[in-house]
């Protein structure tokens, strides 16, 4: 967990964890030839067992409310700083075809750090199709890995890609130091308290460890939404140790020509 944590782009997750589990059973196996008096070791490696199956398919598992459907609007969403984010506007404004909003854990979570490494790959795929990216979380940009914002984007911080009034559709300036910028913002931090947010936030979520300085996490989905704001595409992940990946992302890019 240490090494996917410090470098979650080289040791990716995986549903069932085969090599976590594998090594588990090994010294389950250790113990069973070798504890002839089936004492304290034996015990222990069976509490690491149900601990390993309590994490994998409990601890881990991301519960989702009721959430925008395919074929209907997807909603304004509140960020901090009273701004809102709402698809159609986001498009407008940038001429795009579509937009792929992808909402991330954390900082913290390999998974999201992964997810969010491989978003540098499907950049021109968005781009031949003219599709958005925007990313959403509950913590600010600076709390992600720098070189992980700064392969997606560069000169980031300057484009919130947010309006501050929803109805007018008035937004945020399109960078100009950047090819990309009309496509791409800088990542977006949820008002945990704000209008629509409370589908896309799990409340105290964060990692018991992290509590006092992170309390909510986001629960990892990816939509893709037309133009005009509906939705097209949505895979809700259920398990924050495999959200949906680059080439899950890319195959379904399609339907924005539907």
């Amino acid at each position: 967990m240490a090494l996917r944590y410090l470098k979650a782009e080289t040791f990716a997750g995986d549903l069932r964890e085969p090599g976590a589990f594998s090594g588990v059973l090994f010294g389950l196996a250790i113990v069973l030839l070798t504890d002839t008096d089936r004492g304290l070791p034996i015990y222990l490696s069976l509490c690491n067992l149900f601990i390993l199956l309590v994490y994998l398919y409990h601890l881990s598992a991301v519960g989702h409310p009721r959430t925008p459907a395919v074929d209907t609007q997807f909603p304004a969403i509140a960020l901090v700083g009273d701004k809102k984010w709402q698809a159609e506007n986001f498009c407008r404004e940038r001429q795009l075809r579509g937009v792929l909003a992808v909402f991330l854990r954390g900082s913290y979570c390999a998974g999201s750090r992964d997810q969010l490494h491989q978003m540098r790959a499907l950049l021109p795929d968005l781009a031949q199709r003219d599709i958005g990216l925007i990313l959403f979380g509950t913590q600010p940009e600076h709390k992600w890995p720098a070189q992980l914002i700064a392969a997606i984007y560069p000169g980031s911080g300057q484009d919130t890609g947010a309006d501050s009034n929803v109805e007018s559709g008035v937004g945020g300036g399109v960078r100009s130091d950047v090819g990309r910028s009309k496509k791409l913002v800088a990542l977006q931090q949820l008002d945990v308290n704000g209008e629509n947010t409370s589908a896309f936030v799990a409340r105290s979520a964060a990692p018991l460890i992290l509590r006092p300085w992170v309390r909510d996490a986001a629960r990892p989905s990816a939509w893709l939404i037309d133009n005009e704001g509906f939705v097209l595409w949505r895979e809700l992940s259920a398990n924050y140790r495999v959200p949906a990946s680059a080439g899950t992302l890319r195959a379904q890019l399609f339907r924005i020509d539907d």
